[in-house]
């Protein structure tokens, strides 16, 4: 009687247990140190050649984000959506990192973050106000990012500006 309660307990848990185990891989967004972030922000924009860089947005006057996955690395970044367009233009790419940064939106708070995997590493960076990317495993190597809600100007559109 007791082996077969054990097997109902540990059938009724495994589902949850698979959950959790599937979750515990997502990546995430992770603010670097206060005292590096304007020297990685410096870094990133004098080595654009050596990253793949995607922005989030309508054009790039309207933008909610911008994504550094480096080349040299075996890690890798795969946007997801319409809104992320391949960029290479250094001037383009620092004038859209610019425009995020000095958002006077209300709701939208602009931050370099590190895009970590699952056991920490880095994969690439974003500069966004958002923080509601979704981060979900392809492989041991890859990440794919999607859900980055739209340029702030865009939503405030369909909220009211709230």
């Amino acid at each position: 009687m007791k082996h077969a309660l054990s097997k109902y307990i540990f059938l009724a848990a495994l589902p949850i247990l698979l959950i959790m185990s599937a979750c515990a891989g997502y990546g995430k967004l992770k603010l670097p140190p206060r005292d590096e972030t304007n020297a990685l922000l410096a870094d990133l924009l004098s080595h654009t050649d050596q990253y793949m860089i995607h922005y989030h947005g309508n054009s790039e006057k309207i933008v909610s984000g911008i994504l550094f996955d480096p080349k040299d690395d075996t890690r890798h970044i795969r946007p997801e959506g319409v809104l992320w367009r391949e960029i290479t233009d250094a001037e383009a790419i620092a004038s859209i990192v610019n425009l995020i940064l000095t958002s006077n939106n209300p709701n939208y708070f602009p931050n370099l973050y590190n895009i970590t995997g699952p056991n920490g590493d880095i994969y690439g960076y974003l500069v966004t106000g958002w923080t509601g990317l979704v981060i979900r495993p392809v492989d041991e190597q890859t990440l794919r990012i999607y859900g980055l809600k739209g340029p702030p100007e865009y939503e405030d559109m369909f909220t009211g500006g709230r």
